[in-house]
């Protein structure tokens, strides 16, 4: 019963997050459509039939669809939810009429492309911001408990040890990213197994340059799953103090984490790429289910007591949709066909050639956008199953 419960919650919970970071990318690209003399037909949270809809008085229906996976914005000459040209607008791009009439009515396909590109990087870009605003509230209110990047142990025989590590030895930068914390410091060591990394130490006032590299260890996460991860073998100081922010100084920090955020995110995938990181650790929607689940619920245990009320785990909903948003502004900006960076992609070409890509390229383009989209998020799906111990759970059950 517990965990019927527990999912139950878990789905609404999900949906909350999901459901909020879908409309602050789609509120990116709507403002700054509205903005820019763009039309705007629908502004659509989920997609398939419209459950509840209604029309402004500039005719923008808004609607909440039965498939609460996702949503868009459908301009002008858009023949759906893809953004690709409908069949009169491509007539006129392949005639290359001129912009002015079409610019009035504002037909998205027939608008300068500065415009266009204007349109597309501000979701994501609105993800950026939606998560440094979320980050700086939090800050503001309820400042941070943290510990100073000091060193308290060192692990025997670990990599920090083979590095020359030594407690007291208080930790100035890693890579040339200068540290404050060792919750950022256990960040970078966590996304960089099997890489050396460039420490600059205070050690009784001389600064002493060590290299060590994480060894790759298999780590309970802090969802107790096992997950593969660096480990370098530090431990903090025992020494906690709370960092209290004014609002610009909020600012300015969830500005920081929100960077750090996306360097982490973009090095990640640079690993990938580079054969050293696990893609194991690539996750995906049922993962995303399972951690909103945990956050906004607590735990399926009903041993375990969760004594939060509602308010308090919306809040930690919140937080957690900022988090994630970053990772959905990131996705959104690769330069595959289908997301808003391969939009930008063809609007590139379109501004160095003076001429829009052939649509016939297009359309290749979007097929094959569609499937590296589709197989990107069979793998994680696939990741995600081995995460939770699926497919021993079924070897076991037909052994």
């Amino acid at each position: 019963m517990d965990t019927i419960i527990f999912g139950i919650a878990s789905i609404f919970s999900f949906l909350f997050v999901f459901t909020l970071i879908v409309f602050v990318h789609e509120m990116g690209h709507f403002l700054v459509a509205r903005w820019l003399g763009f039309k705007v037909e629908v502004f659509s949270i989920g997609f398939g039939r419209p459950l509840l809809q209604r029309t402004d008085r500039h005719g923008t229906k808004w609607q909440v669809s039965s498939l609460p996976l996702g949503g868009y914005v459908k301009f002008a000459g858009d023949s759906g939810a893809t953004s690709q040209p409908d069949e009169e607008t491509s007539r006129q791009m392949r005639e290359n009429k001129p912009n002015t009439v079409e610019a009035a009515r504002g037909i998205f396909h027939l608008m300068p492309v500065w415009r266009r590109a204007a349109v597309t990087v501000s979701g994501p870009l609105m993800n950026f911001i939606f998560a440094i605003f979320v980050f700086s509230i939090f800050l503001s209110i309820f400042g941070v408990s943290q510990r100073s990047a000091i060193v308290g142990a060192v692990v025997p025989q670990s990599a920090a040890e083979r590095a020359g590590f030594m407690p007291g030895d208080v930790i100035k930068s890693a890579n040339g990213e200068e540290l404050q914390t060792f919750r950022r410091f256990a960040s970078i060591v966590a996304i960089s197994a099997n890489d050396p990394i460039d420490f600059i130490i205070d050690r009784n006032g001389e600064e002493v340059l060590l290299t060590a590299t994480p060894d790759a260890a298999e780590r309970e996460d802090i969802f107790g799953k096992m997950s593969q991860t660096g480990f370098l073998g530090l431990g903090p100081s025992d020494e906690v103090y709370t960092k209290k922010f004014s609002p610009v100084g909020a600012v300015i920090e969830g500005t920081v984490i929100t960077r750090q955020v996306i360097g982490d995110q973009i090095a990640f995938v640079g690993r990938l790429f580079r054969g050293k990181g696990s893609a194991e650790m690539l996750g995906g929607p049922l993962r995303i289910f399972y951690i909103s689940g945990k956050v906004g619920t607590g735990s399926s245990d009903s041993k375990v007591i969760d004594d939060r009320n509602l308010g308090q785990r919306i809040i930690s909903l919140i937080w957690l949709a900022g988090g994630l948003s970053v990772a959905i502004g990131l996705i959104n900006l690769a330069p595959v066909p289908m997301l808003d960076g391969g939009h930008l992609v063809f609007y590139a070409y379109e501004a160095i050639f003076k001429r829009p890509l052939s649509m016939e390229l297009q359309i290749i383009g979007y097929k094959i956008g569609f499937f590296a989209v589709i197989g990107l998020l069979a793998f994680a799906t696939f990741n995600d199953l081995r995460y939770f111990n699926v497919f021993d759970f079924l070897a076991q059950m037909f052994s």
